[in-house]
């Protein structure tokens, strides 16, 4: 996308705390944005965007686009299904975020309190 003749320009992420972020490179970006769908549930949406100009199969297969998105969010899912199973058992006891590497979960976890009008 853009100007590049290349494919080795590195990355571009950008997110936006709590529920959005977004992942560019030369040849596409994949968006990603989570809503809160209730207590047990959360809604997710992937899209993937090329260049309006980009035809298929001569700019981008989506056989070599979508497999390594696809699995990493099925992962990053899986882990956080774990996570919320692991909160709900009556051994849980919260502790702190750290600052240093979960700052994106707590603005979340803020985010979410306040509007619920409990935070």
């Amino acid at each position: 996308m853009g100007d590049y003749t290349g494919y080795d320009v590195g990355t571009l992420r950008v997110r936006t705390v709590p529920n959005f972020w977004c992942h560019a490179s030369a040849d596409h970006a994949v968006l990603t944005r989570l809503l809160p769908a209730g207590p047990e549930r959360t809604f997710i949406r992937v899209m993937w965007l090329v260049n309006e100009s980009a035809e298929p199969e001569r700019d981008y297969t989506l056989d070599r686009l979508l497999p390594f998105w696809q699995l990493t969010s099925e992962q990053d899912w899986a882990l956080c299904e774990r996570n919320h199973a692991g909160v709900r058992n009556p051994a849980f006891v919260p502790g702190p975020y750290s600052p240093r590497r979960e700052y994106n979960v707590q603005a979340f976890v803020e985010w979410y309190l306040a509007c619920l009008g409990t935070g």
